[in-house]
């Protein structure tokens, strides 16, 4: 352009020489039309030229704005211009719809006001520093919308120009990124919660192991060196007392798989038996575990023979087990068990007459690894309570605490015989 722009110039000169010559010129003879005819026939060509070079540059141009206001408005984050006193000249429509308002609308307001008031200071402290410095800068700050509806955004200012207090912002709506940030502490949280869980599962295991293993080993020992000298009763007691500490250390690894996914649901593997003849068998089991002196009494009420229930049987004999042992642990004296059988039901009463609970232990006695105040140096896992009660829910079922201090304590587990829930998970 510059070139012809220089050529054009040279024509026009050597034009206006011709013609001035002309002019002055009294003598026709000096003065050739046709010589100044083609130089404007030339000049002419040149203009119509850089006329097509002009037309051609501002429609390049004008597609060049297009693409710019496409990029500008459906910008995946809003942009705005605003100046000395913060008022918003321009607005991408990304911005605008982000802030749910007219772009005119919004051109026209302090973005100061498009801020919650908690985060006021820290917008005007920040704008403050891009002028002091001239550098970009980046803040949260939470807006509000037109509807009055709030959401975390992200703000990248910088100076328009060196000359001017006016600054370009980008916003970024980080709702999502708040969310999974969220997401990830909870999940961080919940990491931490299983690795302590399972600390403290292994620290039972390992506590809960070391007795019945070393009784079962002295018993094993017995049995091989002075088993021909024992009398049949002795040798069926130490194989009853091998078999009782087995199944214990059976249920303890069971309850301790429970506290390890009590964030699951219980899937039940239910079948038909005959609730009586398991009570006294598991009565029978249990009297071998008493203390000295310690008796468990059993009395049932029913007019049958049999009483047939469809529960998980694996995790009914771990209810009355638990229930049974926690008796035996906090009570010197008898303890009386009470089977009640309906058409409908069955209810069971444990009853001993130890150190009771207090009404404050009370409300946390289903909750893992909890240990009541007056139980802290008596031997247990804090873990069978928990159980006893995902197993009795798990069945439908309901279960209550009934105890005072230095009085006793009674558990009344009341199941359906017969599942209420006719859609029951399978394992």
């Amino acid at each position: 352009m510059d070139h012809q722009s220089s050529k054009l110039t040279q024509l026009r000169n050597r034009a206006e020489t011709i013609l001035k010559q002309a002019i002055d010129t009294p003598s026709r003879e000096n003065l050739n039309l046709s010589e100044i005819i083609h130089e404007l026939n030339v000049y002419h060509v040149e203009l119509e030229i850089q006329l097509e070079d002009l037309q051609q540059s501002n429609h390049a141009l004008a597609i060049a704005q297009e693409c710019y206001t496409h990029l500008f408005d459906f910008a995946p984050v809003g942009y705005i211009v605003t100046d000395e006193q913060g008022i918003v000249i321009t607005a991408n429509l990304t911005a605008s719809m982000m802030m749910g308002v007219e772009r005119g609308m919004l051109e026209k307001t302090a973005f100061a006001h498009c801020i919650t008031t908690d985060f006021q200071d820290i917008y005007h402290l920040y704008r403050r520093a891009v002028l002091r410095t001239g550098q970009a800068q980046t803040c949260e700050v939470q807006l509000q919308r037109q509807d009055g509806t709030i959401f975390p955004a992200q703000l990248n200012t910088e100076v328009s120009t060196p000359q001017t207090d006016m600054l370009r912002t980008a916003i970024t709506d980080i709702t999502a990124l708040k969310a999974a940030e969220v997401s990830l502490q909870r999940a961080l949280k919940d990491e931490q919660q299983i690795n302590q869980r399972s600390a403290r599962v292994l620290s039972v295991i390992a506590h809960e192991f070391r007795t019945p293993l070393t009784t079962i080993l002295t018993s094993v020992d017995i049995l091989d060196r002075y088993g021909d000298k024992l009398t049949t009763e002795k040798k069926q007691e130490r194989y009853q007392t091998i078999r009782n500490l087995i199944w214990y250390l059976n249920d303890t690894v069971q309850d301790a798989r429970s506290i390890m996914i009590q964030d699951e649901p219980l899937t039940l593997k239910r079948a038909s038996f005959d609730i009586l003849a398991f009570t006294r068998q598991i009565i029978n089991d249990m009297s071998q575990l008493a203390k000295e002196g310690q008796t468990i009494h059993l009395e049932i009420e029913t007019q049958n023979e049999q009483e047939l229930v469809f529960w998980d049987e694996s995790l009914v004999r771990r209810v009355f087990m638990n229930l049974l042992s926690n008796a035996i642990s906090y009570s010197q004296d008898a303890i009386h068990c009470r089977l009640q059988c309906t058409a409908t039901t069955m209810v069971l009463h444990v009853q001993d007459q130890g150190m009771g609970i207090s009404e404050e232990d009370q409300q946390h006695i289903y909750e893992p690894f909890y240990r009541g105040k007056n139980a802290e140096f008596i031997h247990g896992t804090g873990i069978g309570l928990f159980v006893i009660q995902q197993s009795v829910q798990a069945h439908e079922g309901t279960i209550d605490c009934q105890s005072r201090l230095g009085e006793g304590t009674i558990f009344i587990i009341e199941l359906p015989r017969q599942p209420i829930n006719a859609l029951l998970p399978s394992r």
